[in-house]
C-alpha cells in the first residue's frame, strides 16, 4: 500500500471532564460526564482519518513509557488501522496525559503532564526506515515537542526531521498548541522553510501575530490575517497557511485566499467541542492527500469538525467522508 500519513508528535492519556462551569478558587463543581481516550494530535488526526475512511497507510511516530496507558495507545492504534511500531518506549518516565475541562458552549482548559513526550528527539524519528512511500508528515503539536523545540544555533531540532522529510518528497504539514511558551514564535518561524502547510485556530493566530483577529462579530479580520500572514511566506512557508475556528477558515496562499464558512450547529446538538480542531485537521491533510481542490478540501474539513462536536468523544466514529 503506497502513500499514507506519518503522525509524528505527542501521543498521550487525555481525561475529559465535562462540567458546566469552572469552579472559584476553594470551591466545588459537580463533572456531568468524563470519559479516557487517546490524545495528542497525531493520535486524534490518524484516528479520524481512518473513521473517514482513509484507505493509506497511517504511521504513529512518537514517545511513550512502558506503562498501563502505553498499552492503552498501542491498543487503540490497533483498534484504528494506526501502524504503532515506530512508537519509542521508555521505562524511564511515564507515557503523557492530560485533564481536559470541557465547559458548556466555551473553549476547553487543559492541564498537560508531559512525560515520555519530554523526551521527543531526532533520534525517535528515522524517516529512512519507514516503507511503502508514505506522502505526508503531520506534526503536532509545535512548542510542546520536548527536545525538538530546543535550538540547535538558528533552527529547532525539529528542522531535521522536516528537512529529512523534504528530502524524502514527503509533503509537511505543521499544526500549533495554544501553549504561549516564551519563545513561541520563534520554534513556529524556525520551522516555516521546510514547512508546506501550517495550521493554526485563531488563538493560535493571535499568539503567532501577537495581534487580535477577531472583529467584533467574533469574526476572522480576513483583510489584517492577510496583510499579517506576509510574514510567514517572508519566513520560508511553502504553500499556505491555514486559519480555522468555530465560524470559518481562511486558507492563505502566495497566490491565492480561500475563505470558507463552518457548518453551524444548533447548540442543543453539541455534545463536545473537544476535538474539533483536530477532526478539521483530518479531512483537511485527506484532501491534500488525495489532492482534491482547495475548495472541496476546505469544505469536507468543516464537515468533519462539525460532525465531531456531535459525539462525545475527542476522536473517532465520525461518519465516511464521502457521506460529509
Amino acid at each position: 500500500m503506497h502513500g499514507g500519513v506519518i503522525g509524528l508528535g505527542i501521543w498521550c492519556v487525555d481525561t475529559t471532564y465535562k462540567i458546566n462551569k469552572l469552579p472559584e478558587r476553594g470551591t466545588l463543581e459537580y463533572i456531568i460526564d468524563s470519559n479516557i481516550c487517546v490524545g495528542g494530535g497525531p493520535s486524534n488526526v490518524l484516528t479520524n482519518l481512518f473513521s473517514l475512511g482513509f484507505k493509506s497507510n497511517l504511521i504513529a511516530m512518537g514517545s511513550i513509557g512502558k506503562d498501563n496507558n502505553s498499552i492503552l495507545i498501542k491498543n487503540h492504534c490497533r483498534s484504528n488501522g494506526i501502524i504503532s511500531k515506530y512508537l519509542s518506549s521508555s521505562s524511564i518516565v511515564p507515557t503523557s496525559h492530560s485533564l481536559c475541562m470541557s465547559e458548556k458552549h466555551k473553549e476547553r482548559t487543559f492541564l498537560y503532564y508531559s512525560g515520555a513526550n519530554e523526551l521527543l528527539d531526532i533520534k525517535h524519528f528515522k524517516l529512512k526506515n519507514i516503507k511503502n512511500n508514505p506522502k505526508i508528515l503531520y506534526v503536532g503539536y509545535l512548542s510542546l515537542l520536548g527536545k525538538l523545540d530546543n535550538f540547535d544555533g538558528k533552527e529547532t531540532r525539529l528542522c531535521k526531521v522536516l528537512k529529512d522529510a523534504r528530502k524524502k518528497n514527503l509533503i509537511t504539514i505543521l499544526d500549533l498548541a495554544s501553549n504561549n511558551v516564551p519563545n513561541f514564535q520563534k520554534i513556529i518561524f524556525s520551522a516555516l522553510p521546510y514547512t508546506d502547510y501550517l495550521l493554526l485556530n485563531e488563538i493560535e493566530a493571535e499568539l503567532l501575530f501577537n495581534s487580535s483577529l477577531l472583529n467584533s462579530n467574533n469574526q476572522l479580520n480576513k483583510k489584517l490575517i492577510i496583510k499579517l500572514s506576509k510574514k510567514v511566506f517572508q519566513k520560508g512557508l511553502q504553500k499556505a497557511l491555514v486559519i480555522h475556528s468555530p465560524l470559518e477558515s481562511l486558507y492563505i496562499s502566495q497566490d491565492n485566499n480561500y475563505h470558507s464558512k463552518s457548518i453551524k450547529i444548533p447548540k442543543k446538538n453539541i455534545k463536545n467541542a473537544v476535538g474539533a480542531g483536530d477532526a478539521f485537521c483530518a479531512g483537511f491533510i485527506f484532501g491534500i492527500h488525495e489532492e482534491w481542490d482547495i475548495e472541496t478540501t476546505l469544505k469536507k474539513s468543516h464537515a468533519a469538525g462539525s460532525a465531531m462536536m456531535k459525539i462525545n468523544t475527542s476522536s473517532g466514529n465520525l461518519p465516511n467522508i464521502k457521506n460529509l
